[in-house]
């Protein structure tokens, strides 16, 4: 088997674990109201939950505000929010989840710099109109957690600079979204987890330039030759589905080097583990019905992993 060098892999190990987290940047504190006397000190500011139909007055004295979180307060005007940013060329995170919004406003437009946009939870949400108007230049984060999601828009295609896409707990089954997601060429990171997916469209192989894909929490039985073709891939969650063998197609992944498909269905290891060449060099099988010679034998195959793991609850 390929093996990478050990450096290879712990830098590999350190990237992923780094990336993963999303709303994170170099800010300090989370304030979750607005000072009075140390406004100018506002960097983050958490105003989730709280029942809101306006936003504070003084937010217009938060100069150097960076993250606004206003989930979960349906009865807010967002166009009046908007309105009373005072900077809002240096706003780079903006969280609006769980809003009841169908549409955006078109003063979003003035954050120029935003990074990071989440709009999980709305599920009568216009994603066409959302994308259209969105600042793009700078966005690498966007979260569509939940919105009832069959399809993408063609205009997503407009988002170059996207990093990482979160469309976690939709029904993201057509086959032409994976075909749009495709020309993201930044795009690094998908989690399409609890999908109610049954199986993955082939069209998913278009995706040569992901690193990190989550697959979690679905019904998957088996997953499509056209993988083999993700050449940058190195990080694959699928835990949680239905799988009753390792599957094949991981042994043809040329970048892929760590994957988690812990409480699956997994009895047995096919014979090609044992003979080809892979990249292969970490593997989670927690709480999968292996049987004990199974183990012994993929111990065995397997003795030059980084990480393997058996574990049972």
């Amino acid at each position: 088997m390929i093996r990478k060098p050990p450096l290879y892999i712990a830098l590999i190990s350190l990237f992923y674990f780094t990336r993963c987290g999303t709303y994170t940047n170099f800010y300090s504190h989370t304030f979750t109201s607005i000072p009075d006397t140390t406004i100018s000190e506002v960097y983050r500011l958490d105003l989730s939950h709280k029942n809101l139909d306006s936003i504070p007055y003084n937010i217009t004295k938060a100069k150097n505000l960076r993250m606004l979180n206003v989930s979960g307060n349906p009865n807010l005007d967002l166009a009046r929010v908007f309105q009373k940013i005072a900077s809002p060329k240096d706003l780079e995170i903006l969280i609006l989840d769980s809003l009841a919004i169908s549409n955006m406003p078109e003063s979003i437009q003035k954050f120029s710099n935003l990074k990071q946009l989440s709009i999980a939870y709305n599920p009568d949400l216009d994603l066409k109109q959302v994308v259209e108007i969105i600042p793009k230049d700078q966005l690498e984060f966007l979260n569509l957690k939940g919105n009832d999601i069959e399809k993408l828009p063609d205009n997503i295609i407009k988002l170059k600079a996207l990093k990482d896409l979160n469309v976690s707990y939709n029904t993201l089954t057509d086959l032409n979204s994976y075909v749009l997601l495709a020309e993201l060429s930044k795009l690094y990171s998908l989690w399409i987890d609890h999908n109610n997916l049954k199986e993955l469209p082939e069209t998913i192989g278009n995706l040569t330039q992901l690193r990190f894909l989550y697959l979690d929490h679905n019904q998957l039985e088996e997953l499509p030759n056209s993988m083999s073709a993700m050449n940058t891939v190195w990080v694959i969650h699928a835990g949680y589905n239905q799988f009753q063998e390792l599957p094949k197609v991981f042994t043809e992944m040329k970048s892929l080097f760590m994957v988690h498909i812990n409480n699956n269905n997994i009895q047995s290891i096919p014979q090609v583990y044992e003979t080809d060449k892979y990249p292969l060099a970490g593997l989670i099988l927690d709480n999968n019905p292996i049987s004990e010679k199974e183990r012994l034998k993929a111990k065995k195959t397997f003795k030059d992993f980084f990480l393997l793991s058996f574990k049972q609850e």
